[in-house]
């Protein structure tokens, strides 16, 4: 039985492709680019940045209501963001504090 010619091209054709879409996955996950959004301090009227996401840590820095932080979602615990000040500071703030933007 003899080989196409032209069934070995759609063949290797293939393969490259397929090598191609594995590389994509690769280098994708290889990014793990955290997920992130915008949040804004509501519900009082200063918020206390913590160093750790713990109710008794050290505070970093105390930012106003209406603030803005950026979140890391990734990063974050079951009862604190880990936020980044508009200064840079980065922390935690309780979520109850932390309306996220949509």
């Amino acid at each position: 039985m003899q080989n196409n010619p032209r069934k070995q091209d759609i063949i290797q054709e293939l393969r490259g492709k397929r090598q191609d879409v594995t590389e994509l996955c690769t280098e994708a996950e290889a990014v793990d680019e955290p997920h992130t959004g915008s949040g804004i301090v509501t519900d009082c009227l200063y918020l206390n940045v913590r160093k750790l996401p713990d109710i008794n840590a050290d505070v970093a820095v105390v930012i106003d209501v209406l603030a803005q932080v950026c979140v890391d979602l990734d990063a974050s615990t079951e009862d604190f963001y880990k936020v980044r000040t508009s200064d840079g500071v980065e922390g935690f703030c309780m979520r109850k504090y932390i309306a996220l933007s949509k």
